[in-house]
């Protein structure tokens, strides 16, 4: 797992050519006006959501992990709470699905807050959710990279 702002996203270019693909996209590209959806980036490799939603105002802490896809996030607009837990045993709250590329665990996390101009990047190795910060009933502008693992 990664956080920092967008403004070292180069530090990351070397952890591969897609990951630098989907920085770069979000460095040149503005991302508040794009619609909501999701759109093909690098034919195969990169796709790339456009995602406009309320917080999730709960305690309850439902990790996912995901094993073809690394998650590149980006923050356009509000703020959320990212929780990351290392993939170990945890216990498994709803088994992988190949065709939606997800697994549910439970899990004990470490949160860090993501605002506008952060980014994260989480791993097949990586648990991760989002719960809402202290501005509970704020809309988020968050465009995920899904970038194909090789």
């Amino acid at each position: 797992m990664i956080i920092d702002r967008i403004e070292n996203a180069t530090r990351y270019y070397a952890l591969g050519s897609e990951i630098a693909e989907a920085l770069e996209y979000i460095k040149n590209n503005d991302l508040s006006s794009i619609a909501s959806g999701s759109y093909e980036i690098s034919k195969g490799k990169v796709r790339m959501i456009v995602n406009e939603y309320a917080q999730n105002c709960t305690d309850r802490v439902r990790m996912e992990a995901h094993r073809k896809n690394i998650d590149v996030q980006y923050w356009v607009s509000g703020s959320e709470l990212m929780g990351y837990a290392p993939l170990q045993t945890q216990k498994v709250l709803e088994p992988y699905n190949e065709e939606k590329d997800c697994g549910h665990y439970a899990a004990d996390a470490s949160f860090s807050k993501l605002e506008p101009g952060m980014f994260a990047i989480y791993f097949p190795t990586d648990l991760h959710t989002a719960v809402a910060d202290e501005q509970c009933d704020s809309k988020v502008r968050k465009i995920v990279f899904k970038v194909v693992v090789e």
